[in-house]
């Protein structure tokens, strides 16, 4: 009998994958299609934005309301069957062995750790820019959050972040893009590149260096547990410590 290996690799490794996986062509049709799925998304989102009384004012103003909340939920409505169903064809394996599955007691425990190393990143990297750019990194969402003065709202807020958003997210940036970068790069390189995406998409130039680094952080959850549910944990919990502790600074 063969002797298993005490160091196995990551069920995510190529090794695991066949080679048709993410494929260049394939991949490109894929990307184009989460794209208009995205496209289509924010068409809706903004939709139900205007015609919930939402304006340009209120945006700026980083003033929360109902209809960016709704307008949210709409986009995920469209993204995330859109994932499910171009996910297992581009990659050529299951969603279950992309991770997509019930969450073991291993995987929940990275997932914790990952969530305290994931702040732990997240304030460090904060901390560095601030001293060289003496600006405070703030994401938009912290800034909608803490403007919002209506409980009801404040809490569907809370609800979207720490359970919808991490969702999606992970299934995107994780599932998808950290998976493709994956098959052609060192997980390193596909860590970080699709770290720096993440830090991108949020559209906050002054957080972005400190959501790259959490997106890293997400990608070796994932990576280590070859487990979606353990990198959704980890992202949940970040996201519930940041708007515990806003709440707390708001009573």
């Amino acid at each position: 009998m063969e002797k298993p290996s005490i160091s196995e690799p990551s069920p995510l490794s190529p090794t695991h994958w066949p080679p048709s996986a993410f494929a260049w062509p394939r991949s490109l049709v894929a990307l184009l299609v989460v794209l208009l799925a995205f496209g289509v998304g924010l068409v809706l989102a903004s939709e139900i934005a205007v015609h919930t009384g939402v304006t340009q004012s209120d945006v700026k103003s980083e003033r929360l309301s109902w209809g960016i909340v709704l307008g949210q939920i709409a986009s995920y409505v469209v993204i995330v069957p859109t994932l499910l169903l171009v996910l297992p064809r581009v990659a050529q394996r299951s969603l279950r062995d992309l991770g997509v599955k019930p969450i073991g007691g291993r995987a929940i425990g990275v997932g914790v750790l990952g969530a305290i190393a994931m702040y732990a990143v997240t304030i460090g990297l904060a901390g560095v820019e601030f001293a060289i750019t003496h600006e405070k990194p703030q994401e938009a969402a912290v800034a909608l959050f803490s403007g919002s003065h209506d409980p009801l709202l404040t809490f569907a807020f809370a609800v979207l972040a720490i359970a919808l958003a991490p969702f999606v997210e992970e299934l995107t940036f994780r599932g998808f893009l950290f998976n493709a970068l994956l098959r052609y790069a060192p997980v390193w390189v596909a860590a970080t590149l699709s770290g720096i995406v993440f830090g991108l998409s949020h559209g906050s130039p002054s957080a972005f260096v400190p959501l790259a680094g959490s997106g890293i952080v997400l990608a070796y959850v994932y990576y280590i547990t070859g487990s979606l549910p353990a990198s959704m944990l980890t992202h949940a919990l970040f996201n519930a410590i940041n708007i515990a502790l806003l709440a707390l600074g708001k009573a």
